[in-house]
């Protein structure tokens, strides 16, 4: 009967270990080959399905990006487990394969859906401001330019030496989102004008008539524009049916900025491809607001309704100390696209097929305060006829959106801020 010596024994478990570290890498090489070809199919179909959406596939593209790192470490710990010399390699990647699979699975339980990298060509758009949360960063992003004054770039060519300037102000919907810097409304709009006129686009993501108010009273200080242009309503009524909403919208808002303007550290390289890094860095990080509290209703929100009427005439009121000419223009939403009976992130408290009511309301409250204050409510843009092929999503325009919605004010405007 013959007896293994400890060395054979030894070699013998090592060829073991061997073995599982190569069965490992590649089970966790056949999966992630497989999951990079569907995301690179995805990929190629949001390139080829939206070509007028400024963002298109670029989140599709940090998915492909985080799963073909994966899937190449996991390749090398396929090689390295094939020699003796380099089993050690692979048992550390391994290892650290299976923890980026536990902070999947983690990340999966708490978010109920898969994990999307932050697109990295996005970060650093925006600066910390003490008034208004933020500003934005000058600089190029993806199609978006921000000039040295902190505004979104509006394209206005061949002006005369002293033109009539135009301020705009709003959300992600006055910003335009959805479109480069010569397609934004605001841009078309300076085109129909003509040269007499100038546009500067001062809205920014998630702002709301209270950032719109803050804004107003610093921006029209060193060189009043004839006119200013109020495009808002959407981000407020964010703030429906919150419960205890405060004046100033921070019991809510504030969480919305937070996300919408993201000023928190931007992400590295590391923290962005690996969720086991970003949820150990994330313990260094502050805690985000928390959210508010409240209850879905299609009623009307008699309390924001209050704080918006008195937000658009404080506006009206603070033009008329500069000597500038207010102008107030309703929401434009695709309510088309609206019509489930399930809420989403933006709006908590309402369901999506009751938008439109909703958003009505807020537009008539905007036309009543204006009236009230004696400033212009520009409402030629409800009667346009407006269709999903104007929008890039629920409420943001597409280039032809833009220019449609830029049409339906300009003589108006030209009349006016003349």
């Amino acid at each position: 009967m013959s007896h293994s010596t400890p060395d054979a024994v030894a070699e013998a478990g090592a060829r073991q270990f061997r073995k599982l570290l190569l069965a490992v890498a590649a089970v966790y090489f056949s999966v992630l080959a497989v999951v990079c070809i569907k995301e690179y199919l995805s990929y190629s179909k949001v390139m080829i399905q939206y070509p007028d959406n400024l963002y298109r596939g670029l989140h599709e593209w940090a998915t492909l990006t985080y799963y073909f790192i994966w899937c190449a470490i996991s390749l090398v710990a396929f090689g390295a487990s094939l020699r003796k010399r380099t089993v050690w390699i692979a048992f550390y990647i391994c290892l650290a394969l299976f923890a980026e699979t536990i902070s999947y699975v983690c990340f999966f339980a708490t978010h109920l859906r898969l994990y999307q990298p932050p697109v990295r060509a996005l970060n650093g758009r925006f600066d910390p401001h003490p008034f208004v949360i933020g500003i934005a960063h000058p600089g190029a992003f993806v199609g978006v330019t921000h000039d040295a004054n902190h505004r979104r770039t509006t394209i206005n060519q061949g002006k005369v030496a002293h033109p009539r300037f135009i301020y705009v102000f709003g959300g992600s919907t006055a910003y335009d989102i959805g479109n480069t810097d010569a397609n934004t409304w605001p841009s078309q709009l300076s085109g129909l004008l003509g040269p007499g006129f100038d546009v500067e686009n001062l809205a920014l993501p998630s702002f709301s008539s209270v950032e719109s108010m803050v804004q107003s009273l610093f921006a029209f200080r060193d060189s009043a524009p004839a006119c200013a242009i109020y495009y808002q309503g959407w981000n407020d009524l964010r703030n429906s049916h919150v419960k205890d909403l405060a004046v100033d919208y921070t019991n809510f808002e504030y969480r919305n900025l937070y996300d919408g303007l993201p000023l928190s550290r931007p992400p590295g390289f590391l923290d962005a491809y690996s969720l086991t890094v970003a949820y150990f860095l994330s313990m260094f990080d502050p805690p985000p607001p928390s959210m508010a509290s409240g209850e879905i209703s299609d009623q009307k929100d008699i309390r924001l309704s209050k704080i918006y009427r008195d937000n658009v005439k404080l506006i009206a009121a603070i033009g008329r100390t500069f000597g500038v000419r207010v102008i107030f223009i309703p929401q434009i939403l695709d309510y088309a696209r609206m019509t489930s009976n399930t809420t989403w992130g933006g709006e908590p408290f309402i369901k999506a097929k009751d938008m439109k009511k909703l958003m009505g309301m807020m537009n008539q409250d905007l036309a009543a305060a204006a009236g009230e204050s004696q400033a212009y409510f520009l409402g030629t843009p409800l009667s346009e006829n407006w269709t999903d092929g104007d929008f890039v999503d629920t409420g943001h325009f597409n280039r032809a959106g833009a220019l449609k919605f830029a049409q339906s004010i300009a003589e108006s405007l030209r009349r006016i801020c003349h």
